[in-house]
């Protein structure tokens, strides 16, 4: 980033941003040549003082300690809500109304609209309106997309517009984005340099060859989920999504299997608005497949609280929404204990017994039917191809450590107490062999007790 030229604009941004008083004790330091440290690693001791900057802050505004906190902060807190690009030096706000591409490909299919990526939705309504449509008929498009009550047709438009922008914000719909996203501790404002106007030239994760791989669920990886995920991939980058979304009909997050039989497409907004929650309809289905297919819909680490699940009579799914998601904080615990204790013995321990069993989907095609079954082919082994298997163990690896960072989380792990001399043991046989069979048994052994101190 200290490559990049900053443009003059930015440069007085910054300055403008650190002297406000609504950042004052929001530690930044200045270089020798005057310049400011603009970003600092939430790993940093300047990342971690800014962290603990915002969480006092959010206190004090009563904002909750929980996902999302930091950028909700750095909103509040932001005196304009307007942001210069470090790129080209353009402002853009950071509310939600920047239309999205697909709500974009809408307007332009219906309507003739050409988006402009300087344009809000209030550009978009000028637009519509100069097309000929009353404000109604405008309302009436927001009302159908964003699936709102009818009685919000009784609004003023620059009210629902406020409405849609906060629905947005909040992350029950993607039809509006921001123009910067959130970035906290990185940057000392909490968003990205860059605006969305420079956003596909400067993000090299997001130039058009590499957005394809958005279609690759990163949280299978992360979540160290089971199930032949690089099918899953493919299925959801298939025709069979196309103007949908892929929805998990069991949450990755909560512990359910990447697979393409357990996909089932859902309407972007519909997706977005599901998060992680679970419910009797795709409780049912997700009982229906695993006999059709005789695949278990959730990954080992979840097998005993699944079992349970089934046997509830009238089962309460909030509940053991809360239990997987504790069942997960556990696991991902020990897999960090894990590499803390055995370091790179650690490393090869589960690359051998949980991520290499994996690489063998990864050397076929897939020919998928509807429902997500398939019939697979050989492929030609390329260097794309390890190379998807390297990206997969890399983000594995590196989301343990993430998963580990995130300070906002309010489930908290079960006492290790009944597991400390299991784990000893376990990190004893990992030094001394890591490809030794009975430290995997130790290790499931060690997940299979605290699955059972949940009940």
């Amino acid at each position: 980033m200290s490559e990049k030229i900053w443009h003059p604009n930015f440069m007085k941004y910054m300055d403008d941003i650190v002297r406000h008083k609504n950042y004052s004790g929001l530690p930044i330091e200045k270089r020798n040549d005057g310049t400011y440290a603009w970003i600092a690693t939430k790993k940093s001791k300047i990342g971690q003082a800014r962290i603990q900057w915002a969480l006092n802050k959010a206190h004090q505004l009563g904002i909750p300690n929980e996902a999302g906190v930091y950028a909700k902060v750095m909103y509040e807190v932001h005196p304009t809500k307007e942001k210069v690009c470090q790129i080209c030096g353009k402002t853009m706000s950071i509310r939600y109304i920047y239309p999205n591409k697909n709500f974009i490909n809408y307007l332009n299919k219906n309507y003739g609209y050409k988006n402009n990526v300087f344009d809000s939705i209030h550009d978009v309504n000028y637009f519509l309106a100069k097309q000929g449509l009353s404000e109604a008929e405008i309302k009436k498009i927001y009302i159908k997309r964003l699936k709102f009550p009818p009685n919000k047709q009784n609004l003023p438009l620059n009210k629902l517009m406020d409405e849609v922008e906060l629905h947005c914000r909040s992350g029950n719909s993607k039809l509006c984005g921001p123009g910067a996203m959130s970035n906290f501790p990185d940057r000392y404002d909490g968003f990205h340099t860059y605006n969305r106007c420079c956003r596909s030239v400067q993000d090299t994760g997001r130039h058009a060859d590499n957005m394809k791989t958005y279609t690759k669920d990163r949280r299978a990886y992360e979540y160290w989920s089971d199930g032949n995920i690089h099918a899953a991939n493919k299925f959801m980058g298939s025709s069979f999504f196309k103007g949908a979304s892929a929805d998990h009909i069991g949450p990755i997050s909560l512990g359910f299997i990447h697979d393409s039989r357990f996909l089932q497409p859902m309407a972007s907004g519909d997706n977005s608005a599901k998060r992680d929650r679970l419910v009797m309809e795709d409780f049912i289905i997700l009982q229906e497949k695993e006999k059709e297919h005789n695949i278990c819909p959730v990954s080992w680490y979840a097998k005993l609280i699944w079992e349970q699940m089934k046997k509830e009579k009238n089962i309460d799914l909030e509940k053991y929404r809360t239990l997987l998601k504790i069942n997960m904080n556990n696991f991902m615990y020990c897999l960090f204990l894990i590499i803390e204790n055995t370091g790179k013995n650690g490393k090869l321990f589960l690359e051998n017994f949980y991520l290499k069993p994996k690489m063998n989907d990864f050397m076929y095609d897939y020919d998928f039917n509807p429902d997500g079954t398939f019939k697979r082919s050989k492929r030609n082994i390329t260097d794309s191809t390890n190379k998807e298997y390297s990206r997969f163990k890399r983000i594995a690896f590196e989301s343990i450590y993430d998963y580990q960072d995130k300070e906002n989380r309010n489930i908290k792990n079960t006492s290790f107490k009944s597991i400390n001399n299991d784990l000893k043991k376990l990190y004893q046989g990992i030094k001394a062999d890591p490809h030794d069979i009975n430290n995997k048994c130790l290790f499931e052994s060690i997940i299979e007790i605290l699955e059972k101190e949940l009940f």
